[in-house]
C-alpha cells in the first residue's frame, strides 16, 4: 500500500477516536434537528413527508381515523400516534 503513514501512541489514538465519535454524534444530531426528527409533533405538510405521502393521501387517512390536533387553523400531528395507527392496520 502506498501512502502516508501516521503512528500514535496509544493515547493519541484514543483522543483521536474520541474526536471522531464526538464530530459524527454531533453532525447525526444535527440532521435530525434539520430533519425535524426531535420534534414530537409535525405540520400537516411535514407529517405527510414524514411519512412518504401527499398531503391528500395524508387527509384520507384521517377519515380512516388518524388523530391530528388542530389549534387556530394550525393542524399538528403526533409522530407516535400516527405510527400507533398504522400499525393497527399492519396484518
Amino acid at each position: 500500500m502506498n501512502g502516508l503513514q501516521v503512528y500514535l501512541s496509544e493515547e493519541q489514538s484514543k483522543e483521536l477516536r474520541l474526536y471522531v465519535f464526538e464530530v459524527t454524534k454531533n453532525a447525526i444530531e444535527e440532521a435530525k434537528k434539520m430533519a425535524g426528527l426531535d420534534r414530537p409533533f409535525l405540520k400537516q405538510n411535514e407529517m405527510a413527508k414524514y411519512l412518504g405521502i401527499s398531503i391528500n393521501s395524508l387527509r384520507k387517512l384521517e377519515t380512516y381515523g388518524l388523530p391530528s390536533i388542530q389549534i387556530d387553523g394550525l393542524k399538528f400531528y403526533s409522530k407516535e400516534e400516527a405510527t400507533k395507527f398504522l400499525l393497527s392496520y399492519q396484518k
